[in-house]
């Protein structure tokens, strides 16, 4: 609902808000597609209809479906992905096998080969991570163990522990993919579900035994954009840095 952003907003979903002049959404989608991503599931619920036109003009012949979360203006992102779980077994249900799961926020402004970066990776378990720079409070940060995997993730990470901020995109098996909708749907019955962040499911599956690897993505500029500053932070440093890579 951008209510941080409203000064820049003008009422728009945060996703449609321009950086350097381009969508958020249009540069994420850009990127999903430019990595070969097909099958492409969007949740919406603020101003649902300015989304799907939006969608439906820039991206005409890509295949794209919307789901609606009709509660969004008292649920956070985890009660949001759990609205996803029947696009993501559609595949299952037509009796063909599950592809892995990339899930992005869709607040976030990051370089092209970013998604390509984490599609390359061994470990098909994985979270994009920004470890160089400078890093504060409001991140959602993570603790690794020697290995680079996952010991905790979240706000309450100190920053004293913190290897880097997760920046809001993984990837996950088809059987973690299905384990995570499956403890989204016990924590929401259970209440807290409803109105947390979804890396808090991720946090039991790792408690459970799940190993989440951490995939260091500093050499591609990313920013999440979630108050006026960062925009204009975004705009003054990381959009340039992002057009000076575009090819020709």
């Amino acid at each position: 609902m951008s209510t941080r952003m409203q000064s820049v907003a003008g009422g728009l979903p945060k996703c449609l808000i321009p950086v350097g002049g381009k969508p958020i959404l249009q540069r994420i989608l850009d990127n999903v597609l430019s990595a070969g991503i097909r099958e492409i599931g969007i949740v919406i619920g603020y101003r649902s209809g300015d989304v799907r036109a939006f969608v439906r003009k820039q991206f005409p012949s890509s295949r794209i479906q919307f789901m609606v979360n009709p509660k969004f203006d008292s649920t956070n992102n985890a009660f949001s992905l759990l609205m996803a779980r029947n696009f993501y077994k559609k595949e299952e249900n037509e009796q063909k096998p599950l592809v892995p799961l990339l899930l992005l926020d869709s607040d976030i402004v990051f370089s092209a080969g970013l998604l390509e970066h984490m599609l390359k990776q061994k470990a098909l378990d994985c979270l994009a991570v920004r470890v160089k720079g400078r890093h504060d409070e409001e991140e959602i940060r993570v603790k690794v163990d020697a290995s680079g995997t996952i010991v905790h993730i979240g706000k309450d990470v100190p920053l004293s522990e913190s290897y880097g901020e997760s920046i809001g995109i993984e990837i996950f098996a088809p059987e973690t993919a299905a384990s995570l909708f499956d403890v989204i749907e016990q924590r929401v019955k259970k209440g807290p579900g409803r109105t947390e962040f979804y890396e808090a499911s991720f946090q039991e599956m790792i408690d459970c035994g799940v190993k989440i690897s951490a995939i260091d993505v500093s050499d591609f500029p990313s920013a999440e954009i979630d108050t006026p500053e960062d925009l204009h932070e975004a705009e003054r440093s990381l959009i340039p840095l992002l057009d000076s890579r575009k090819p020709g």
